[in-house]
């Protein structure tokens, strides 16, 4: 196992620990959390953040141990950040690449994040402190003109 696997080894069981902590900060029956295998074989672990607000969007996070990256999005459609290549910290070691999670995770709580659909892409965006995610998914086509525009996406806590 090469140094940065063993680095990385335990980042599935460290993701879903994130999320649980994130899950318990928050007031009863406001979310819940789904975790579940990404693949037949038990490689990789996929954790859901679901808010009770439909108005909200959830937090999506994929993993497997040992590749030291974490697909990350948000809400009822794509696109997905593969972190740390497409962060703020593209060489981010374990903790630095948990941290952002966490960041982006608690942006996405408190609603500051949308999508943009177009007729040819779809837009992310999520609003973390002074800094911008913006990841955009090309040649998506959406034929509906009622699926075009922003979705802004609330906050789990009416008011906050």
């Amino acid at each position: 196992m090469s140094q940065r696997e063993n680095e990385y080894a335990s980042l599935e069981d460290e993701l879903v620990t994130l999320l649980k902590h994130l899950l318990a900060e928050l007031p009863p029956n406001v979310a819940s959390l789904e975790v579940k295998r990404a693949t037949p074989n038990g490689e990789g672990v996929i954790a859901v953040l679901i808010p009770q607000n439909p108005a909200a969007a959830s937090v999506i996070a994929h993993t497997e141990n040992g590749l030291g990256l974490v697909d990350f999005s948000f809400g009822e459609y794509g696109p997905t950040w593969e972190l740390p290549i497409e962060g703020y910290n593209s060489k981010a070691n374990k903790k630095e690449l948990l941290q952002e999670v966490e960041d982006m995770c608690r942006a996405v709580i408190a609603g500051n994040c949308e999508h943009r659909r177009g007729l040819f892409s779809i837009r992310g965006n999520i609003q973390v402190r002074n800094h911008l995610y913006r990841v955009t998914d090309m040649l998506v086509f959406h034929p509906v003109p009622s699926l075009h525009g922003t979705r802004k996406y609330e906050p789990y806590i009416s008011g906050s």
